[in-house]
């Protein structure tokens, strides 16, 4: 959510820059009597100011950011065929913006096309073949250094969000990426289990730590094979777990838990005892916030472990 707002302002914050830099071309081109180069330039000012206006009213984009980078390219490449070579060099910021603010495949095919079609529109104007090779080499040569560095970002992205949505010793997720699923999805067809490893602080106090760690990655590595791929896993407490089913089939979430717990009960985790865990299942039955829901397992999770543990409620 952070990642996307942060997006949005660079988004923008180019946009404004990118108008502001168009009005002061469509106004040079007016003095110079170019009305064609104007009016392509005044139409594109329009619609930065468009999607600007949107912003900053909190709805959604009217004319969407591949469109207006394509209107840029065509621009551009107007502007080398009408007022000379020397305008081609606006290629470079723009495969730079580009990157910016609609990074992936995309700007990569964009710039690459924008590239053929400012060096072959340099060297059909110009007639200045040795121009257009010197132009389109080095847009290619930006155009690798940005791919680069773009890969490189997105790379560091998601080691950052690793390090902050899972948790490190049992790769599950956190209760941070639970409370950000729980702002961004449709909950109220959802359903949890959650479930507490019975007697686990024995297990610290009698084999040490680092048993303990292995019992943790071992339940949930065997917890995570009866799952579901639309099933989100998430380690909440020391030995406390939560399953978070999105849109499970009716009556499949109990028999989740009890196959789960069944897993456990006939593992041989550690070869001197067994080890076991306590369910309780809710569904969310229409309700679109996660604390009651979590609430009700809760309270159904002590009151399993009072009347013995190990069962599935």
């Amino acid at each position: 959510m952070v990642a996307t707002e942060a997006q949005a302002r660079v988004n923008f914050y180019l946009g404004v820059c990118l108008a502001l830099v168009c009005a002061a071309m469509l106004i040079l081109n007016l003095t110079r009597g170019d009305f064609i180069l104007s009016g392509a330039l005044g139409l594109l000012v329009l619609v930065v100011v468009i999607d600007l206006c949107a912003f900053v009213k909190k709805k959604r984009l009217p004319i969407s950011i591949p469109i207006v980078l394509f209107l840029l390219g065509a621009v551009i490449v107007l502007s080398v065929w009408r007022a000379g070579v020397e305008v081609g060099f606006y290629a470079f910021p723009t495969l730079i913006g580009a990157f910016l603010v609609q990074p992936g495949r995309f700007a990569v095919w964009y710039s690459l096309g924008l590239t053929i079609a400012v060096a072959g529109t340099v060297a059909t104007v110009g007639a200045d073949a040795p121009m257009a090779i010197r132009l389109g080499l080095a847009l290619l040569l930006c155009l690798t250094f940005l791919w680069f560095a773009a890969k490189r970002i997105t790379e560091a992205q998601d080691q950052l969000e690793n390090s902050v949505f899972l948790d490190p010793l049992t790769g599950c997720f956190n209760r941070r990426h639970l409370a950000r699923v729980s702002e961004t999805q449709d909950l109220r067809t959802a359903a949890l289990i959650l479930f507490d490893l019975d007697y686990f602080k024995s297990v610290n106090d009698t084999f040490g730590h680092p048993t303990g760690d292995f019992v943790l990655r071992s339940v949930t590595a065997l917890v995570r094979q009866q799952l579901s791929d639309g099933d989100l896993f998430f380690r909440i407490g020391g030995e406390e777990f939560l399953v978070l089913r999105l849109n499970p089939e009716k009556g499949t979430t109990r028999a989740l838990a009890e196959q789960c717990r069944q897993a456990l009960d006939t593992s041989r985790i550690l070869a001197t005892r067994r080890v076991t865990a306590t369910f309780s299942c809710a569904d969310f039955d229409g309700r679109a916030e996660m604390e009651p829901v979590l609430g009700q397992a809760d309270v159904a999770l002590l009151k399993a472990k009072r009347a013995g543990r190990n069962r599935v409620v």
